[in-house]
């Protein structure tokens, strides 16, 4: 009896997991956008340096010096910068290959991309870490999500989506509490 019990109600564990993720995800793109930065994880937006790293990847980064970025152009450090002259615009972070060296900075490269960016020489303090060579990988859907619900992708629907989100996770608690408050009555 107990296991029939058990095997009706997991449609309805199903969707809190689902709900339960969905309230994550939200509250973790509402808070990368309020304080305004996704270090040490970063969603990657674009495809330029596929096939090593897709768009969706949530990529982990680490602080780096600029004396400990290799620079080369098949095995260089892949490194986390602001697009020149975007400094401190999160908007404007790149993430692409360091491939040489100038005194200007360090040249990049999507792999992707059959030329240097036109931005090249990136300046050292332009540089906000490197890439760790772990990922969760796009095909998990979370780094997508992420893009939709901050509005980078198909705006504005993910952030109508978002809003809504909160809207109802904001009124499925107050009338939990009402209930339980009745209860306690």
């Amino acid at each position: 009896m107990v296991q029939l019990k058990t095997i009706k109600r997991l449609p309805l564990y199903f969707f809190y997991a689902f709900f339960i993720f969905l309230v994550t995800v939200s509250i973790f793109s509402a808070v990368q956008g309020a304080i305004g930065t996704s270090f040490p994880l970063l969603v990657v937006k674009s495809g330029s340096m596929e096939p090593i790293i897709h768009t969706g990847d949530i990529i982990i980064t680490i602080p780096v010096k600029p004396s400990e970025i290799r620079a080369d152009p098949k095995d260089g450090d892949v490194i986390v910068f602001f697009k020149p002259p975007h400094y401190g615009d999160l908007n404007y972070l790149i993430v692409h290959r360091a491939i040489g060296v100038d005194e200007g900075g360090f040249i990049t490269k999507g792999d992707a991309n059959s030329v240097t960016d036109p931005w090249s020489p990136v300046p050292p303090d332009y540089i906000v870490g490197k890439w760790t060579g772990m990922k969760l990988p796009y095909w998990t859907g979370i780094g997508y999500l992420s893009l939709f619900l901050k509005g980078e992708m198909f705006p504005p629907y993910g952030r109508i989506i978002l809003v809504f989100i909160i809207v109802v996770n904001a009124l499925l608690i107050v009338l939990e509490l009402k209930r339980a408050w009745r209860k306690s009555r």
